[in-house]
């Protein structure tokens, strides 16, 4: 096994506002924001609905990227969970370790779409997280859980100690980050990538120009640090060097934003299965990244390694 990503997996909502149907914020501030009326009733522009998860949107990534791939999660038994098992065999991935749990229901998110961007309403239930019998992965991706992540990830961390040569991604979902991160201090010990957003890096180490963000994630013992910034692009540190990136558009318009942050990090983390230098796979993930946000949903966009490898002549 090349990969197995650690994490919850949901339906997604997908709503799309209507400009129109918007308020304009009333205040001076310069985060955008959308607003409604409480007690309306807000028109739907377009509506679908999708698997999804940072887990499995970097699993259907790097099975694109030709790598053999599979993911722990737990599901609800339900008919969401069905769906959630046969859309991952539908893409190729081992579903081995989809756990459903009777009279427990599947997460499921809302996202609101809104001009450029979105705004997710995420749900995740509390689950009995434990390490199973799988396969010695080459790679291990660890994300977003629920309430009990705790308990898992000490054991997550004996696994990894008693199993060398594994390497470990991981980028804490939401849950993680609200909890803080005294709960996953120990963890990055033992972690080879890190990968965040900007407001995630600043949430964690404070405010800062990119190369003091790196220093200060550095300092908390990852050996690699990623971090991505929109339309900024992305930069990547070793410790020693601070590499940046430029972000990548084709001429399409940008659909939906959401997923970006995993497409980045399936196109970044199979460069460097691959043996690519980091300079290499911050192209192979800004050009998933910036594949993924002309559709809308997480896995649409995502690119195969014939096609990165096309695009990052251009970037």
């Amino acid at each position: 096994m090349d990969l197995l990503t650690i994490g919850d997996v949901a339906i997604d909502l997908y709503m799309k506002i209507g400009a129109k149907d918007g308020l304009p914020a009333l205040d001076s501030s310069t985060e955008p924001k959308i607003c409604f009326y409480h007690g309306s009733k807000i028109p739907v522009e377009h509506f679908e609905t999708a698997v999804a998860g940072n887990s499995l949107n970097v699993a259907v990534g790097g099975k694109k990227l030709g790598l053999e791939t599979a993911i722990y999660t737990e599901i609800g038994d339900d008919e969401n969970g069905g769906r959630v098992v046969n859309t991952l065999k539908e893409h190729g991935i081992d579903t081995e370790f989809c756990i459903k749990t009777p009279n427990d229901d599947t997460n499921v998110n809302s996202v609101i779409i809104y001009g450029n961007d979105r705004t997710i309403f995420s749900y995740h239930a509390e689950r009995n997280y434990k390490i199973l019998d799988w396969e010695k992965p080459k790679w291990i991706y660890y994300t977003s859980m629920g309430k009990g992540y705790e308990s898992f990830q000490e054991k997550l961390i004996e696994y990894v100690e008693k199993n060398s040569g594994v390497g470990i991604a991981f980028n804490p979902g939401t849950i993680q980050m609200k909890h803080g991160l005294e709960t996953f201090k120990n963890f990055l010990k033992i972690t080879d990538i890190l990968f965040l957003n900007r407001e995630e890096a600043v949430a964690l180490v404070g405010k800062g120009v990119t190369e003091e963000l790196h220093q200060k994630l550095q300092k908390l013992g990852p050996k690699m640090t990623v971090i991505t910034d929109s339309k900024n692009g992305a930069s990547c540190s070793d410790g020693k060097k601070v590499t940046l990136q430029d972000s990548y558009s084709d001429k399409r318009p940008i659909a939906d934003k959401t997923g970006a942050g995993d497409a980045f990090a399936s196109g970044f983390l199979s460069a460097i299965f691959y043996g690519k230098p980091s300079e290499i796979a911050l192209k192979w993930g800004a050009a998933n990244a910036g594949s993924i946000i002309k559709e809308i949903g997480t896995t649409k966009g995502l690119l195969t390694k014939k096609e990165i490898e096309g695009i990052i002549k251009q970037i």
